[in-house]
């Protein structure tokens, strides 16, 4: 193999290893979920629990507009009724809140349809180290809420 070719192949290796590797580190968007789940306060806060944030945990603050853009992009590409829901949440809340979904689930809370949102959350000055949740009617009202 001549020196140009070898050179081609090497760099073609590399930038191929290097999208694979920055693909693969790239946050997946929220989770979603829609079975037709019931929840009451008790219930709705082991969701706060439960939900994993670790895919944005320890990002600043100041970047979280950008990844919940993203978040919101990801989810509009799990289908017709996520993308309701990422309209809804966009509708609902302003676009430059740091909060980043990690968890999106359409839901009933008692016994009203309803959408339940896990958002990883910080100070501005800080990290996306803490989680609020947010359980909004179809309107986008407020059913219920909580921190953590």
């Amino acid at each position: 193999m001549n020196r140009a070719a070898h050179t081609t192949l090497t760099l073609v290796i590399v930038w191929t290893t290097l999208a694979v590797v920055l693909c693969g580190c790239a946050a997946k968007g929220p989770v979603y979920v829609d079975q037709g789940t019931s929840y009451d306060k008790k219930s709705a806060l082991k969701i706060l629990a439960q939900a994993d944030s670790s895919a944005v945990m320890a990002e600043p603050a100041s970047r979280g507009s950008k990844l919940r853009h993203g978040a919101l992009a990801s989810l509009r590409g799990k289908g017709a009724p996520a993308s309701r829901v990422a309209d809804l949440l966009t509708r609902t809340f302003p676009s430059d809140t740091s909060g980043v979904p990690v968890y999106v689930e359409r839901a009933s809370y008692d016994d009203k349809p309803a959408v339940v949102v896990v958002e990883a959350t910080g100070p501005d000055s800080g990290t996306l180290s803490g989680k609020r949740l947010w359980i909004l009617d179809e309107q986008g009202d407020v059913l219920f809420a909580g921190s953590r």
